[in-house]
């Protein structure tokens, strides 16, 4: 019975052994997927950050193209309300100043 203790009491230990190689292996494989992973994030962000200001500063020119056109339309349409306005003003000037023609009494018969 004793013999039988002991032998279960060494297989435990090795199995124990083992079992935490293997834990320690499966986190240090764990550890290290994770740090390629985290620096394929990092590599790849990086690229999409390069491509993005890329693409930006080849944008730039029409941006400010659009901004001008943009700001030539915005004048444009303020100077034609401005004239609108006066116009209307103007109508409404000359319907206002119309006097009607005196009424001349007819003659009773």
């Amino acid at each position: 019975m004793k013999r039988i203790t002991s032998v279960a009491v060494a297989l435990t230990a090795v199995f124990g052994l083992a079992v935490s190689g293997c834990d320690k292996n499966t986190s240090d494989d764990l550890k290290q997927k994770a740090e390629e992973t985290k620096q394929t994030v990092e590599t790849k962000a990086k690229e999409a950050k390069e491509a993005a200001d890329k693409q930006f500063q080849k944008a730039k020119p029409k941006l400010k193209e659009f901004g001008e056109k943009a700001k030539d339309a915005a004048q444009d349409a303020m100077e034609k309300t401005k004239e609108a306005a006066n116009s209307a003003a103007e109508k409404l000037k000359e319907a206002t100043n119309t006097s009607p023609q005196p009424v001349t009494p007819t003659p009773a018969p």
